[in-house]
């Protein structure tokens, strides 16, 4: 941004045609200019771009390459397009054993949080929750009630230091919780 805004591009050289530097391409932190002037300048101007840390590239016009450049972009994007609904189908095809294979790592780490925190016998009981977000506070509470006394460390929350626990993220509870994000499976009903 340094090109404009020092109003350098007439400084790094003689004959240099005014005005015709133009903004051909931006990317985060990087510009492409281009700049036109005679030949004899080019190799003070490339010089004096350097110095001001400026990179300068030659080009050399062929409408051959560039039609040739067109080409394949038309290609690639032919071979895109054939590409992509087999790709759907396929998609569609795995997705509930992904799905499924998902779900059965979220019982083993629910099993084994669970022997981690109450030992063994592995006596207890699994259950999918999903409550509405006004009635998910309460539901919070009916819960730490009836299942308060399986852990005492749950009442003293402040210190969680000597709780056996392997995957012990956020918010402590006397029961074994963990968040299930299926947003996925909602955004997977539009294909």
């Amino acid at each position: 941004k340094q090109w404009y805004q020092r109003r350098v591009r007439g400084k790094l050289a003689d004959f240099v045609v005014p005005h015709s530097s133009e903004l051909i391409y931006e990317e985060a932190d990087q510009l492409l200019y281009t700049a036109t002037m005679f030949k004899k300048t080019l190799e003070a101007f490339k010089h004096n771009a350097r110095e001001r840390k400026f990179i300068v590239r030659d080009f050399t016009f062929s409408r051959t390459v560039i039609e040739q450049q067109k080409l394949e972009v038309t290609n690639m994007e032919r071979a895109k397009n054939k590409a992509y609904p087999p790709l759907i189908k396929w998609l569609k095809g795995n997705f509930s054993e992904a799905f499924l294979n998902w779900t059965h790592v979220k019982a083993l780490r629910l099993f084994t949080e669970s022997v981690l925190r109450y030992g063994l016998p592995a006596t207890f009981m699994t259950a999918i929750l999903e409550p509405n977000k006004k009635s998910e506070k309460k539901l919070r509470e009916k819960l730490t009630s009836l299942y308060g006394n399986l852990d005492k460390n749950a009442a003293d929350s402040t210190d969680l230091g000597d709780i056996p626990a392997m995957f012990l993220t956020g918010d402590y509870y006397p029961y074994v919780y963990f968040d299930v994000n299926t947003a996925f499976v909602d955004n997977a009903r539009e294909f």
